[in-house]
């Protein structure tokens, strides 16, 4: 069989599940340079590399991630040092971002300031914040 499949040029799906028709659309992603959505995710949430290229693409392209990845940096930051003015400046900072999630973010931080400055400093957490 995979002599017939090799001398005909056949695609097929490798998976059961797999249908030829989504064989043949990520055969055909393959010809091009792309980052998954996924790739994105861990770029930005888990600082995972990426290619320069795909770095200067996304910023280029998409001007929000910038001011996303600088909030998830400085949040983590906030949690690294243990530094509660950091937290005051990231709320100021962040409130009234253009980005609404954000700014929903910062502000549901600013009402309940007592519970995030007990995280802030705290060295004991209850889990992945």
């Amino acid at each position: 069989m995979n002599k017939i499949i090799e001398r005909f040029h056949i695609d097929i799906a490798v998976y059961k599940s797999a249908s030829a028709e989504s064989f043949q659309k990520k055969k055909k992603l393959q010809e091009y340079d792309y980052l998954s959505r996924s790739g994105v995710f861990r770029f930005l949430w888990m600082n995972m590399e990426i290619t320069v290229k795909h770095k200067v693409y996304l910023m280029e392209n998409y001007s929000e991630l910038r001011e996303l990845l600088a909030c998830i940096r400085e949040f983590r930051e906030i949690y690294q040092h243990k530094n509660m003015p950091l937290l005051y400046l990231f709320i100021e900072k962040y409130k009234n971002s253009n980005l609404k999630e954000i700014a929903r973010f910062a502000k549901g931080l600013e009402k309940d300031l007592s519970a995030i400055e007990n995280s802030v400093s705290s060295p004991l957490s209850n889990g992945f914040v």
